[in-house]
């Protein structure tokens, strides 16, 4: 799958992509959110990822506490190359989880009121190094996104060739003359095009699916929603164009995400989801088993009568990622 971008926003590196070759023929830098898409305000657990150590992606809030999106969002690659080789191009370590925030509005707005704390990255524990099949992680957030219903993840099912499928997220948009971002969009209708190892295409790996089309940079993380509104994709990366997006099958992340959800909830002694209920496979345990998933380093939400501190870092980093977007926008610098 020759030009393939990763398609996320992040701004101050370059942009990723998955090739076979290492020409670099074919990149183009990526510019419109969902191809195509229209505003979507009524899709609201689909949430804007911001990281100051790097720039804007999109997640899915399966449960309150819980968002799912992609791994490069929130950890660099070791030689930040133009393009990922797939089975080459390796993850740095993530980047601290006190640099990454949530905002669950249509709009990602400059408001610090606005960014929900995340209190720690959780990776699947068999995901490798290689960016390609391992792109997925769970944000967990400091505080309940309790206003929200969460939307459910279907791990019973993989994608098939020909099912249809939305996409939603928050992209650049390059049609527009001031390349707006941060929009919240989503396009339907779309199909899958083959899944793994049907797509015969050693850049599609086992775990993942292509597209007809929908994401494009700023999109990164966020979901492919079935017909019955499940997350059956995680946004990875594309072609040039904004074409053949693969997403990460969530269905193969299964076990983590039942796992993580019970581990969550249980460590902060509030309900499960429903799509994780326990069982002798998945067993409910003692919220002192948890104990470590209560561990961040995160900055922390603001507290009436607490020092503004937190706020303002969040209006510095702010301040920073525009500054770089904007640079991306002027076609000097882009990143995955």
């Amino acid at each position: 799958m020759k030009g393939v971008l990763a398609l996320s926003a992040f701004a101050g590196a370059l942009v990723l992509g998955c090739s076979n070759s290492g020409d670099g023929e074919g990149l183009d830098r990526l510019g419109q959110p969902v191809r195509g898409g229209t505003e979507a305000p009524d899709d609201r657990a689909v949430v804007g990822v911001v990281n100051f150590a790097g720039g804007q992606c999109s997640g899915s809030l399966i449960a309150p506490r819980l968002v799912l999106s992609a791994r490069h969002c929130v950890a660099d690659t070791a030689g930040q190359e133009v393009k990922v080789i797939c089975g080459q191009t390796k993850f740095n370590p993530t980047d601290s989880a006190g640099a990454v925030f949530v905002v669950p509005l249509p709009v990602i707005s400059e408001d610090p009121e606005d960014y929900l704390a995340v209190s720690q990255i959780l990776l699947p524990e068999d995901a490798g190094d290689d960016l390609c099949g391992s792109d997925e992680i769970l944000l967990v957030l400091a505080e309940p996104l309790s206003d929200i219903t969460p939307l459910e993840p279907r791990l019973d099912a993989p994608v098939v060739a020909g099912e249809r499928y939305a996409s939603v997220g928050y992209g650049i948009d390059d049609a527009l003359l001031d390349k707006p971002s941060g929009v919240r969009k989503r396009l339907g209708e779309l199909e899958v095009t083959c899944s793994g190892a049907d797509c015969g295409d050693s850049d599609v790996r086992d775990n993942e699916w292509v597209g007809s089309g929908g994401p494009c940079s700023g999109d990164s993380g966020g979901p492919a929603l079935d017909d019955d509104g499940r997350v059956v994709g995680v946004v990875s990366r594309g072609k040039e164009h904004c074409t053949e997006p693969v997403f990460g099958d969530v269905s193969s992340r299964a076990s983590w995400l039942v796992e993580s959800a019970i581990q969550v909830a249980s460590a902060a002694g509030e309900a499960r989801p429903s799509w994780a209920p326990c069982s002798e496979q998945y067993p409910c345990r003692d919220s002192a088993d948890d104990e470590g998933l209560n561990s961040s380093c995160s900055l922390g939400a603001r507290r009436a009568g607490q020092p503004s501190v937190a706020s303002a870092l969040l209006l510095l980093g702010l301040y920073l990622v525009r500054a770089r977007l904007d640079r991306h926008r002027n076609g000097r610098a882009s990143r995955a």
